[in-house]
């Protein structure tokens, strides 16, 4: 099923335990990623996210089979996460707030975070079917409500990656309607996906090696706009990588 916005909605994913869904790419194959796998690669990547309390989970739309993978993370406007988010993932976004304005309140928090400074990034993960590639959409508020502004997401932006993105800001970092939920969201275009991606998947059909296509792609797009891995993700694969031989 597509939508307006080119990008098709994927399948709800099942998690299905102790399946290895990191898969080998065939030979034959190209470097776009099928729905399926996309789907598949999700699976694995939720099973291993609850295993470690990460936060992400998969979200379905009321009168939809279909959804996409979703995190909510909360940090300082300086990029720090202060002691008060750090147990958050477990917990519901209302739970979280709730926790958070309860210690805003507290004498002994005061100073050190303020709702205008504390800023909540929604992530989610959905598939195109336009470039064959996961796409990341994101929004941000301060806890007082108030959105970031385009300006403002490029100022969050590490100044390591801010210069060359920056060189055609529009074919990176983009403002758009979300295509399931129908509201505005940033987006990190994916038509360059492919081609940072072709190496990792290249590399990895080279020494037969397994991978997973969503960990690669996020740990490498993710940092830009203030999203990263743990260092288990990686792991998870090259214990896999180990078993295997």
């Amino acid at each position: 099923m597509s939508t307006r916005t080119g990008h098709s909605i994927p399948a709800a994913v099942t998690l299905v335990p102790n399946i290895e869904m990191s898969l080998n790419l065939d030979a034959e194959d190209d470097f776009c990623l099928e729905e399926n796998r996309f789907k598949q690669y999700c699976a694995e990547f939720i099973k291993h996210s609850q295993q470690i309390g990460d936060g992400w989970e998969w979200k379905s739309i009321k009168d939809f089979p279909d959804g996409y993978m979703s995190k909510t993370h909360f940090q300082m406007k300086n990029g720090n996460t202060p002691s008060i988010f750090k147990d958050s993932t477990k917990e519901s976004d209302e739970q979280t707030l709730t926790r958070v304005e309860e210690a805003l309140d507290d004498s002994q928090v005061a100073g050190i975070c303020a709702t205008s400074e504390v800023i909540r990034y929604e992530y989610h993960v959905l598939y195109s079917s336009s470039y064959q590639v996961p796409v990341l959409y994101f929004r941000a508020c301060f806890l007082d409500g108030r959105p970031l502004t385009l300006d403002e997401i490029w100022e969050g932006v590490h100044e390591c990656y801010r210069a060359r993105l920056q060189e055609g800001p529009w074919d990176t970092i983009t403002q758009q309607e979300h295509p399931l939920l129908g509201q505005p969201f940033f987006v990190l275009h994916p038509c360059r996906t492919n081609e940072f991606m072709a190496p990792v998947l290249a590399n990895s059909r080279r020494e037969n090696r397994n991978i997973n296509y969503i960990t690669s792609w996020l740990s490498i797009v993710g940092p830009v706009v203030g999203l990263n891995l743990p260092l288990s993700y990686a792991k998870l694969v090259s214990e896999q990588n180990t078993k295997a031989d």
